[in-house]
């Protein structure tokens, strides 16, 4: 096997990589253990993709190990730790990625398989399980637990080396499967918290891991179509609709089976777990939405769910809070067209939903409420409890009451 690559990782391919990157932009990721910013690699560009490529094309390339960075979960004591590549390691690895989606290499591609694809996405997989809905009157939904730093990698690495054969991307991808973070004595700990073993897994926040994620489970996919299953996976979640309650038990019973043989689990079936088995009537919460029957007709659509509305309003009001902003340098101007850039975004997201004008009707509450908060940190309570209904429409808060039993401005 030749352990050099010389055109799929070449300068030139590099150098698209790079262009097509966030890396590249002002708003480029964290580095990585290295301390090397998007703006100092661009600074000596012609020389960092000179010396990435010579590597490569001499065989000394070997990945860094990833930077442990742990992310405050919204209204919870936990944190989500994300795994980041140096700035070299995140550009070879979207140079591979681009390769394997241009050549398709990777079996990857069939019509169960919806996350990380181009031309799919989290839209197209809400569309199906709307059709799927509409034709099938039970559903299975689930999802694996620990997924990514579950995988076995060997299993993962037999399954790259029977897709790209004596290809010399080969080796770097194994390379890659092994990476693992630093650790230091000042996150050992929160690292043990996370569940993450050395040697298991394949550690999110690497540019390649989606793709590798969807080769472990491109067997799975193969065997649930051969048993002719209609199936919606994004991911490690997934929807299997099927016309009878003793269907659904029996796709259970053989997602379990086939998924035990790849090392991986999906909950037990209970009222408080992921993994349930849904009738007719049943709302099917996949994705941040519900797909459900509606109507005289019956039939099948998609909304936001108020679980979800209340994560986003949650998400918003604690990114802008006025602390948050004091620390980011922000002003009350910046800050409210940012607000309503990103409740712009979300309506993007959610234009389809059947449920659109009380999601509509909800952010823009949340967008009063965000605003009416930092002006009371502000100016305090008894300023604002004399301001006029003009004045707080032209504030933005619309229709704003300040509740002197209760000390608490109402929107």
């Amino acid at each position: 096997m030749t352990s050099k690559p010389t055109r799929t990782l070449s300068k030139s391919r590099l150098r698209s990589a790079w262009v097509d990157s966030r890396d590249s932009t002002g708003n480029a990721g964290r580095p990585g253990i290295d301390n090397v910013t998007g703006a100092a690699f661009a600074a000596n560009l012609d020389y960092n993709l000179d010396v990435l490529a010579t590597r490569l094309r001499k065989g000394h390339y070997g990945p860094s190990q990833l930077k442990a960075v742990f992310i405050p979960k919204p209204n919870s004591d936990k944190e989500r730790m994300i795994c980041i590549p140096t700035i070299s390691d995140r550009l070879v690895q979207r140079a591979i990625a681009a390769y394997l989606q241009r050549t398709k290499k990777f079996p990857i591609y069939n019509s169960s398989s919806f996350g990380f694809l181009p031309e799919l996405g989290t839209q197209a997989a809400i569309d199906a399980a709307v059709r799927y809905r509409d034709s099938f009157d039970w559903c299975l939904k689930t999802d694996i637990e620990s997924f990514f730093d579950s995988i076995p990698r060997q299993y993962l690495k037999s399954r790259v080396e029977r897709a790209l054969h004596r290809h010399s991307l080969t080796p770097i991808i194994a390379k890659i499967i092994d990476c693992e973070v630093q650790i230091t004595r000042q996150n050992r700990t929160k690292i043990q918290r996370q569940g993450i073993h050395r040697g298991a897994g394949i550690r999110q926040g690497m540019p390649l891991s989606p793709i590798l994620a969807n080769l472990v489970l491109a067997e799975f996919d193969r065997r649930i179509e051969k048993r002719r299953l209609k199936m919606v996976r994004y991911a490690d979640d997934m929807a299997i609709f099927v016309s009878t309650k003793k269907e659904a038990q029996e796709a259970h019973q053989f997602v379990t089976t086939a998924l035990s043989e790849l090392k991986l689990t999906i909950p037990g079936l209970g009222d408080a777990s992921k993994t349930q088995i849904l009738g007719p009537d049943d709302p099917v919460d996949f994705l941040g939405r519900e797909v459900l029957r509606v109507g005289d007709d019956r039939r099948a659509v998609w909304r936001v769910s108020q679980k979800q509305i209340a994560k986003i309003s949650r998400k918003l009001e604690d990114e802008y809070n006025l602390q948050t902003r004091l620390k980011e340098d922000s002003t009350l101007q910046e800050t409210m067209v940012e607000v309503w850039s990103s409740i712009a975004s979300y309506f993007s997201i959610y234009k389809g939903a059947y449920n659109f004008v009380s999601l509509d009707s909800a952010l823009r509450g949340t967008s009063r409420k965000i605003i009416s908060n930092i002006l009371l940190d502000i100016f305090g309570e008894h300023a604002l409890s004399r301001i006029t209904p003009d004045q707080a429409k032209f504030l933005g808060l619309k229709l704003l009451e300040f509740d002197e039993a209760n000390s608490s401005i109402m929107t």
